[in-house]
């Protein structure tokens, strides 16, 4: 009897344990947060098929942690055809203003300078600088709130600009956008680091070889090996690979081209930028070579941390900010395309929770839809 009892006892025992152990936890939620393995799926089933060719890098506190890759760096049209790696380096388009807008806070920094300086106290005492734009500050001219007038890409130019009035700087009812204030960065930066004495006895010529020189070195030296990327020494504005710079007269058939996705049967183009447009455009990257450096900036190995929440809420190097469902996204997008729609597009995004994105395809005419929204999207969707 008191065997069978005991027997009796312990399935009873079992019993209520096995039916414990069934129930559901309650409030137990499985990978609470931001998922950024999703994050990478979101963007992955917005960009497939919807583009020519592209790819993606993601950051999180500190180290890329996803990528994505898809498509074609070149087609059939443009033999051989290449498929879109995670080594693919395309045109960056203005997302090379945040690399300059990097430099130059840097570089003011480091002579105990911000972005509140003027303009005039900083450029070559040979330049004219009209009366009316004696007081743009840098923090102007990075917001494209300085008023400036664009007459071309050289250094020429460049001074006829800061002769010429400004239409108005410093409110939000002057902003326009104008890559005439990023061109004037390539000269800005060599006159904080070099100072500004040497390249006022230059031809404008020579002075803008000069410049230009100093400009890619610095950028190279202190931003792209500071990100640890292997080829900093390389990395070019425009067209580049392992020997060397490509152009006209020395094309690669390794390199991506240039597509409108609307229209397959037409052939790629490539854009063979010159030093002209440094400053404002040009650097010729991979989207985890971005990432690497958007990163870096965010761990504060450029410019200080109170100096990158300026930038971003000052849009310095930064274009505006979608507010999401968990905070401000802070972007910078960047395109060129041709007369036939031919050419690319490239995005970064910082979000609140140290995370970036970088991404690029090699067509601006797409299925994908409004590239800042998906993205921002795809990051909204990738909380569980």
């Amino acid at each position: 009897m008191r065997t069978l009892f005991a027997h009796a006892m312990i399935a009873m025992l079992l019993a209520g344990t096995l039916c414990t152990s069934c129930k559901k936890p309650v409030d137990v939620i499985v990978n609470k947060g931001f998922d950024a393995e999703l994050f990478a799926k979101n963007m992955t089933a917005s960009l497939e098929g919807k583009t020519v060719g592209y790819s993606f890098a993601i950051a999180q506190d500190g180290k890329i942690v996803k990528y994505g890759v898809g498509g074609s760096a070149r087609l059939a049209t443009n033999s051989p055809q290449l498929d879109y790696l995670l080594t693919t380096r395309q045109a960056t388009g203005s997302c090379s203003k945040t690399i300059t807008a990097l430099a130059l806070l840097q570089a003011l920094e480091k002579t105990s300078q911000d972005e509140d300086v003027y303009l005039a106290d900083l450029l070559p005492g040979n330049w004219n600088i009209h009366e009316k734009n004696r007081k743009i500050k840098v923090a102007d001219l990075l917001a494209h709130k300085s008023g400036l007038t664009y007459f071309g890409d050289d250094y020429a130019s460049l001074r006829k600009c800061m002769a010429t009035a400004t239409t108005g700087f410093g409110e939000d009812i002057h902003y326009k956008y104008n890559n005439v204030n990023y061109l004037l960065c390539r000269v800005l930066i060599p006159c904080v680091v070099a100072g500004k004495g040497p390249f006022s006895v230059l031809s404008d010529i020579d002075a803008d070889e000069a410049v230009s020189q100093i400009y890619r070195n610095y950028v190279r030296e202190t931003i792209f090996k500071a990100a640890g990327l292997p080829d900093y020494k390389k990395i070019d504005i425009g067209p580049w690979n392992d020997g060397g710079p490509i152009n006209e007269k020395r094309p690669a058939l390794n390199m991506t081209m240039y597509y409108n996705f609307s229209k397959p049967a037409l052939k790629g183009m490539m854009k063979y930028t010159t030093y002209l447009e440094s400053g404002a455009g040009g650097w010729y990257m991979s989207a985890p070579e971005v990432a690497q450096v958007l990163l870096t900036a965010e761990a504060g190995k450029y410019v200080s941390t109170d100096m990158l929440k300026r930038m971003k809420s000052g849009f310095m190097g930064f274009d505006n900010k979608i507010d999401g469902e968990h905070g401000s996204y802070y972007w910078k997008n960047g395109y060129w395309y041709d007369n036939e729609k031919r050419g690319i597009y490239a995005v970064i995004m910082h979000f609140p929770n140290n995370v970036q994105i970088a991404w690029h395809t090699n067509s601006i005419e797409t299925n994908i839809g409004g590239p800042l929204d998906i993205t921002g999207k795809a990051y909204d969707n990738a909380w569980r």
